[in-house]
């Protein structure tokens, strides 16, 4: 995945000479911002799941939005915070939302089905009003469920692939002492 991510994302020194990106040059292109070190990717992968499910906003990029800020503010690995919070997209937007306005109405005991049998097209923005909170607080609890589960994972996948790497060297250590 590293070395995909190395080959699809552009390098630091065209993003310096890009046009638009020259006002926040010394704050895009900083080092921490681009290093795959284990608490940068693992905090951005979290955080992007995290980020993912903020409600969607179509006119504006909330979520492209909210990730550069928050990994320029706390130096997480951009292409992975940027990639992870592509998990939302528009064919995933509809089930987390039900998702989530699902569990946001269950931890707040509120019986939506009969709102959702009356909701039309015509009269969609009606009702709208009903369903923030639940929304709201659903996306926030399956955020932080998601991130924390996603966090908890990146930690054991980047272990095993300690172990594999330092397995694979003592392999070959092993094979060329043999030789000798």
């Amino acid at each position: 995945m590293q070395g995909w991510l190395k080959n699809i994302t552009p390098a630091r020194q065209v993003l310096e000479k890009h046009w638009c990106l020259k006002p926040f040059a010394s704050l895009v292109v900083n080092r921490g911002c681009w290093m795959f070190k284990r608490t940068s990717v693992i905090h951005a992968f979290s955080l992007g799941l995290l980020i993912a499910f903020v409600p969607p906003t179509p006119p504006l990029p909330l979520h492209l939005a909210l990730c550069a800020v928050f990994g320029v503010l706390f130096r997480l690995n951009l292409p992975v915070l940027f990639a992870t919070v592509f998990v939302s997209n528009p064919l995933t937007w509809f089930p987390q939302v039900l998702g989530s306005i699902w569990v946001g109405a269950k931890l707040l005991g509120l019986d939506i089905m009969p709102l959702f049998h009356e909701i039309t097209h015509a009269n969609l923005w009606a009702h709208l009003n009903q369903l923030w909170a639940p929304l709201l607080l659903g996306a926030l609890v399956l955020g932080l469920l998601t991130a924390g589960l996603g966090y908890v994972v990146g930690q054991c996948l980047w272990h095993a692939r300690v172990l594999y790497r330092l397995r694979r060297r003592l392999r070959s250590a092993l094979r060329g002492a043999a030789l000798y």
